[in-house]
């Protein structure tokens, strides 16, 4: 099995890349650092205006085709740059489940695939628990409205967003998904900043009033087929970010100089650059193989949690490994490489944390001993 890219797919890979390097060098993280998702918009309607952002996204639907596979290979270029992850949110889970949502909403699929709207899904009440079926946030009759009550945690994209997803406690006790203006009076905001200096929001909404009409035919097994697809593409975001975190290792490895040669002759550097190496294209082995699985339309939720679990774990070593290859420099804001290990967490939690990975990788291989024997 081959997950080397093809041809149209190195074109896109190289597209992409020379793209984050010409429009999202590290000087525009730091300022996005500095000033929020507000400065990413030019570059990120850029993205829609060249199509990236409708990649895995059948045209019909005004996205520019592709599958799985096309969009993991994407994802890697946009974590190499350290592309805040607004088409995660937006894109891989927002227009994913507008898409699942019976008789889809082109209009607004198209404005996603764009970049002139913003879709900010807002579904953990709790940390790891985004699987609860049981949500504490309720939307009940109110005339011929909805008034919806109740808090969700950790929103991204939320200070950029134009609407909200938001799953309730439906009138009749059942899971439902509502979209919510995000000016709708009622819903306060509290910002938490991150290691990353990204920022995300923890929300109440107290007596939210919402038109029956936005409430979704999106089901609760549909959305957390919408949460494994996106598992995969976070999972290859953080590829990305590792791999060049490595490259810059290796670089220094090889230009910085002590006792009169290379750092990188010493062993000791050699093994713990091999480490990450080995670590690194473990996960990159994995997330092709996740979304070349869900490209073909097969059952992957485990494959997404190794994935996700893989990718995780593997970003953080690298990351340390080529900060430890930095030395003292590795912790300094003058050099690019602490950019990357600030975000290593991040990207280790993103969607869902390694804990609940954890979790459904062994229930899954505890259903299939229950079904061999």
């Amino acid at each position: 099995m081959n997950f080397e890219p093809n041809q149209e797919q190195r074109l896109l890979c190289e597209s992409a890349r020379k793209f984050f390097a010409r429009e999202f060098p590290p000087a525009r993280v730091r300022e996005v650092e500095a000033h929020g998702l507000q400065a990413f918009l030019p570059v990120y309607r850029q993205m829609g205006e060249l199509g990236y952002l409708g990649i895995g996204i059948a045209e019909e639907h005004g996205g520019a085709g592709g599958d799985w596979l096309d969009l993991a290979l994407y994802a890697e270029e946009a974590g190499r740059a350290l592309v805040p992850t607004l088409q995660l949110s937006s894109l891989v889970l927002g227009a994913q489940a507008l898409l699942r949502a019976g008789k889809p909403d082109r209009a607004r699929i198209a404005a996603l695939v764009q970049g002139t709207a913003i879709l900010a899904p807002a579904w953990l009440e709790a940390a790891e628990a985004g699987r609860a079926l049981a949500q504490a946030t309720r939307a009940a009759a109110s005339g011929d409205a909805l008034r919806i009550d109740g808090a969700k945690r950790f929103v991204q994209a939320y200070d950029v967003a134009a609407e909200l997803l938001v799953p309730v406690c439906g009138p009749g006790g059942e899971t439902r998904f509502v979209l919510v203006p995000r000016e709708a009076a009622g819903i306060a905001a509290g910002a938490q900043r991150l290691s990353s200096l990204d920022v995300v929001h923890d929300l109440s909404f107290t007596a939210v009033g919402v038109a029956r009409e936005r409430m979704l035919a999106l089901t609760w097994n549909a959305w957390l087929e919408v949460i494994d697809g996106a598992k995969i593409i976070a999972a290859a975001w953080g590829v990305g970010a590792a791999r060049a975190a490595l490259d810059m290792a290796l670089v220094y490895a090889r230009d910085r100089r002590q006792f009169g040669r290379p750092i990188g002759s010493f062993q000791a550097v050699q093994h713990r650059l091999a480490d990450a190496a080995i670590a690194l294209e473990q996960a990159s082995a994995m997330v092709r193989y996740a979304a070349w699985l869900r490209s073909g339309g097969g059952e992957c939720a485990r494959e997404a949690a190794m994935a996700k679990l893989v990718a995780g774990g593997a970003v953080r070593r690298v990351t340390r490994a080529a900060a430890l290859t930095h030395g003292g420099y590795g912790f300094m804001e003058e050099f690019d490489i602490q950019l990357y290990v600030r975000r290593a967490k991040q990207y280790d939690q993103l969607i869902e944390g390694p804990a609940l990975q954890r979790e459904l990788i062994a229930g899954e291989a505890s259903d299939d001993l229950l079904r061999v024997h």
